[in-house]
């Protein structure tokens, strides 16, 4: 179970899947000084590939033009996941990305909301390609009220307080870095409650036992169809979207003229 975590960064998601038995080798992220756009990989060498590329030209914060950076690093995750043929590959992001599809792979796109398991507000866009028939189930839960905000890069509420959001441990530090770049490494992070039900469900989509960090999901899913939006979750009798948010994702795709 080796995976291939593609701009790494301080590598949240990366830690996350170890966390949940994966082996991850990271590949180069400007951070570290490395540059995606000379990496490449030998094909059959990892069987899955993770990844949170640059957001801030899809961000609703953003305030400048989009600089067309974040479209870039978009093709070059289709790019190494091309060159390396990977079982399957994951790619994390803010709401606003585009859909990213890669030819001989299934492909779905599911929202995941931190809400739904801590105090914190953080909605995610995870997109999930596989080679065979496997959907990742991740079941929308009422988000919880009162939520606080999500840990951002430029955060002011100090670092320590960014790591709490996060879920990262109260020893967590980043020797050699300043305080700003401390806050900004960990406010660009997938928050670790995200990227391990991800990673649960990823094993359960490949037949794997789960620990049971979140045991809400570690039963079997009860028989059903899933949604017409493509978000993987399960429908029931007539349904055919799982929620109001999903019947409009599908028209707006449709609108555009999407397959």
């Amino acid at each position: 179970m080796m995976l291939l975590s593609l701009f790494p960064g301080i590598d949240l998601l990366g830690r996350a899947f170890e966390e949940e038995g994966f082996a991850v080798v990271r590949g180069p992220d400007v951070l570290w000084g490395g540059d995606i756009r000379r990496f490449h990989v030998p094909a059959g060498k990892f069987w899955g590939i993770i990844g949170g590329s640059p957001c801030q030209d899809f961000s609703r914060l953003r305030r400048l033009p989009a600089t067309g950076y974040g479209l870039q690093m978009l093709g070059e995750f289709q790019r190494v996941v091309g060159e390396a043929w990977p079982e399957w590959w994951l790619l994390e992001n803010v709401p606003g990305v585009p859909d990213v599809k890669i030819n001989g792979y299934s492909w779905q796109r599911v929202d995941v909301n931190q809400g739904w398991y801590s105090g914190t507000n953080r909605l995610r866009i995870f997109q999930f390609g596989a080679l065979g028939a496997q959907v990742l189930d991740v079941p929308a839960l009422p988000t919880r009220r009162g939520l606080r905000p999500a840990a951002v890069a430029n955060d002011d509420r100090g670092f320590r307080e960014v790591c709490k959001l996060q879920g990262l441990p109260v020893d967590y530090d980043l020797p050699g870095f300043t305080v700003e770049h401390k806050v900004r490494a960990v406010g660009n992070g997938v928050p670790l409650v995200l990227g391990r039900t991800v990673a649960q469900a990823v094993r359960r989509a490949y037949g794997l036992p789960t620990d049971g960090v979140y045991p809400v999901f570690d039963q079997a899913p009860v028989a059903g169809r899933h949604c017409g939006c493509l978000c993987g979750r399960r429908v029931y009798g007539k349904q055919v979207y799982a929620s109001a948010a999903c019947r409009w994702r599908a028209k707006r795709r449709r609108d555009r003229g999407d397959s």
